[in-house]
């Protein structure tokens, strides 16, 4: 019982860790779009220190569960990229072609189900996150899933990728949406303050 407990605790250290890392990566990237609609942003407090605490953070969670936490930060990164996927970015690639690589890289080092279970729960996250910020992204002129497909439509789409991550791998949903619900608990009731 103990065992069990233990590593459920472990999990959803890590995945605490990670989605903070997550976080805060995303933060230090829509600096600008989040200045324009008024919406709280980490890296406009922490400043050019964001990125080494987003490393520092991606590195204590790898250091507890490296399996569960590296894809589901490569999955973010794919998932980030689906809002640009013509773009072309440094390396020469478009965003569907980073995604791509990065798709199969997580696949190489960490296997497929774990792989598709972090892109479904990721996603799931990415839906109900823009469900969630409708009205403050609407606000600013950002035009998220719950602007493009509709409410609803936003809303079951969340809940379908949830679920199918559940059944991909049930054993690492339960702790990934402990450590997620933690997370965005912590930001939302100001457990973890961000004034700008």
């Amino acid at each position: 019982m103990w065992p069990v407990i233990f590593e459920f605790a472990e999990t959803s250290l890590a995945v605490i860790f990670c989605g903070l890392a997550i976080k805060l990566t995303d933060d230090w990237i829509d600096q600008e779009e989040d200045k324009l609609a008024g919406q709280k942003n980490w890296a406009a407090i922490i400043g050019m220190g964001t990125m080494l605490y987003a490393i520092l953070l991606l590195i204590l969670a790898a250091a507890i569960r490296a399996e569960v936490s590296l894809p589901l930060f490569l999955a973010s990164y794919v998932v980030g990229m689906f809002h640009d996927l013509t773009s072309q970015f440094p390396l020469g690639l478009s965003g569907w072609q980073e995604s791509l690589v990065i798709f199969i890289i997580s696949i190489l080092f960490f296997g497929f189900e774990v792989t598709v279970f972090s892109l479904f729960f990721i996603t799931a996250v990415q839906f109900f996150d823009d469900w969630y910020d409708l009205r403050s992204d609407l606000m600013g002129g950002q035009r998220n899933y719950a602007v493009r497909l509709g409410k609803m439509e936003c809303f079951l789409l969340g809940t379908l990728s949830l679920f199918a991550a559940c059944w991909i791998k049930e054993i690492l949903f339960y702790p990934v949406l402990t450590g997620t619900v933690i997370v965005f608990f912590a930001l939302e009731t100001g457990l973890v303050k961000c004034n700008d």
